[in-house]
């Protein structure tokens, strides 16, 4: 079994799995089939904390994909605090009240909220 790459003959010709390929193309150097994408199977299940994964909630989604990696995380205590070093869109007054809202619900042990 050859493991570098080959290309067909001139006028094509079929690889070690059996399919035909056109003259001058890479050419299979083994029997295995020609792979298609594999599709990314979903499992239905959210981070709700660090590490911890639940089943999805309908209409819901988790406090944990928005202020995780944007507001400052105490890990010890598993709280958030408010990030004031943002700028942009986060640093918008309605950003502001909706982030201060999320982070007020994590700390008070709420872990979902409203899908928008």
């Amino acid at each position: 079994m050859t493991t570098t790459h080959s290309r067909a003959k001139k006028g094509g010709e079929y690889g070690a799995n059996g399919e035909w390929y056109e003259g001058g193309k890479f050419i299979s150097t083994t029997d295995r089939a020609k792979g298609k994408p594999q599709q990314r199977k979903t499992t239905g299940r959210r981070e709700i904390e660090s590490g911890v994964w639940v089943e999805v909630v309908e209409g819901k989604l988790t406090l944990w994909s928005v202020l995780a990696g944007v507001e400052i995380w105490n890990r010890d205590e598993n709280t958030f605090s408010f990030n004031s070093a943002l700028c942009g869109h986060f640093a918008d007054k309605d950003a502001i009240a909706r982030r201060t809202q999320w982070i007020t619900a994590w700390n008070n042990g709420e872990r979902w909220r409203d899908a928008p």
